[in-house]
């Protein structure tokens, strides 16, 4: 019992100095532990931090199916800049698209997701085939004006 006792406060002390480091004051005692002398813990709590961003697209197989994009499986250096993973995630989903398989709203979506970051005139026809689907008549006409309007911004 009384070594739980002190693995608590040991943890207890461990998430004080932690507190201590990030705002600078110093921690309250919480039931200080009886006068021992010091016993280091077998495995030490590490403080959790973020898991660093990957750097890297997944290991390129083998042998490359027919139509991968060329950057597939190659070190990227993207660092903390996930505005280019989503925009690099996008190209490579665009000529696989006709695969996913989802209703044709969410499609529509992902096309126009597409057009957004990508501003790429390749992407209106099949959007707009994607819009054509949608049986919504509300949902379907605020798609196309959607497509209208990226259509005029693009022509500028």
């Amino acid at each position: 019992m009384n070594q739980n006792r002190n693995k608590d406060n040991d943890l207890q002390r461990a998430i004080d100095e932690i507190t201590q480091k990030n705002t600078g004051q110093t921690p309250k005692a919480a039931n200080p532990a009886p006068a021992q002398p010091p016993v280091a813990p077998a495995a030490a709590p590490k403080p959790q931090m973020a898991a660093p961003q990957p750097t890297m697209a997944p290991q390129m197989p083998s042998s490359m199916p027919a139509g991968m994009p060329a950057s597939y499986g190659r070190p990227m250096s993207y660092g903390a800049d996930i505005s280019k993973v989503k925009e690099a995630a996008l190209k490579e989903l665009f000529p696989i698209m006709d695969r996913v398989e989802v209703e044709p709203e969410k499609r529509f979506l992902l096309y126009q997701e597409m057009l957004t970051t990508m501003r790429d005139k390749a992407v209106i026809a099949p959007a707009y085939e994607a819009a054509r689907q949608i049986r919504d008549d509300k949902v379907r006409a605020d798609s196309l004006l959607y497509l209208i309007n990226s259509i005029d911004e693009m022509s500028l």
